[in-house]
């Protein structure tokens, strides 16, 4: 094969690698795209936050001041089920949170002077699957395949990170969080080497109860309706590796409830960033962008976020283009 095929391979397949990210900043771009089975890969990103909001970003947090550095690993693998495109993933989540508030919820009592926190953050196993338009392609039938629309089915478990329910502040929750998503890829162009593509991922949080809350709330249990988001993307390729973006997020719910009394911090808020990338090798790529959110509903959630997201991809060449 020459290598020339041999690298747009490769660069094809590591630009529309998966960069899964944090619960409250969504996945990121091309995060929802068909790939070819066979396909593995670590993506590894920095996310800096300044908001009112808990570390993971699913409780809201009035009056407060939340600063937080984490740096998501997530793998994943591509491969064949029934003849359907699948994909798992494993996601670990470092960090350190340093926090202050004045008038909070019982979810999360803070006094006037910052606190702070080190450990891991709440990280998730995943699994997804096509369900149309997403067949298990090998890397020479991908190749040959036109760009389609594909529509996938996504179940995630978001384990708990970090906790002690003796500290004021944590990064993880304490509870599990399950997380079904319907998440789809759209092509506007059909241009392989230059494709402008539209991400639509409309999905559901629903999460288990903490039976440990952290001290000074003087509760027993703390509960959390369900998220509602729609998260979506549109990214161009100016050039085989030079890209840019834009993302929104919509989030609405997840009110907390203290010992079955509702707490004032639904959401209801919609987020937006920009951002670029660039394929620095066939199976290097990185981009960056920055996030906030756009409104903040009557609860006034306020959040802003810096993020570098650096994916290595490997698929064996031989054994796809049998």
């Amino acid at each position: 094969m020459k290598k020339s095929i041999v690298f747009f391979i490769l660069l094809f397949v590591s630009l529309s690698a998966s960069f899964q990210s944090l619960m409250a900043q969504g996945d990121g771009p091309r995060s929802f795209m068909l790939l070819p089975k066979g396909v593995t890969g670590v993506n590894v990103r920095w996310l800096g936050m300044n908001q009112n909001l808990n570390p993971t970003g699913t409780i809201l947090i009035p009056e407060s001041e939340v600063k937080i550095n984490v740096f998501p690993i997530t793998a994943f693998h591509t491969f064949s089920l029934a003849g359907r495109f699948a994909q798992v993933y494993l996601m670990v989540n470092p960090g350190n949170v340093t926090a202050s508030a004045k008038k909070v919820p019982p979810v999360f009592p803070l006094p006037t002077t910052s606190v702070s926190a080190s450990g891991f953050s709440d990280g998730f196993v995943e699994f997804k699957m096509g369900l149309a338009g997403a067949p298990a392609l090998s890397l020479s039938e991908f190749m040959k395949a036109p760009m389609r629309f594909s529509l996938f089915g996504d179940v995630r478990y978001w384990y708990s990170g970090s906790y002690d329910p003796s500290k004021a502040i944590n990064l993880g929750t304490n509870r599990p969080t399950y997380q079904l998503g319907l998440p789809m890829s759209i092509p506007l162009n059909k241009n392989i080497e230059k494709p402008t593509w539209l991400e639509i991922s409309p999905a559901i949080m629903i999460f288990g109860a903490n039976n440990e809350p952290p001290r000074g709330t003087f509760a027993k249990k703390i509960e959390q309706a369900p998220v509602l988001s729609l998260e979506s993307h549109l990214s161009h390729n100016f050039t085989k590796k030079f890209w840019v973006f834009g993302n929104v997020l919509y989030r609405l719910g997840g009110a907390t409830t203290t010992d079955g009394t509702e707490n004032d911090n639904k959401q209801n808020m919609i987020g937006g960033g920009l951002g670029a990338g660039y394929q620095f090798l066939p199976y290097l790529g990185a981009y960056a962008d920055y996030g906030t959110i756009l409104s903040g509903g009557p609860t006034n959630a306020t959040s802003n976020m810096f993020r570098i997201a650096v994916s290595f991809t490997y698929a064996d060449i031989k054994k796809g283009m049998k």
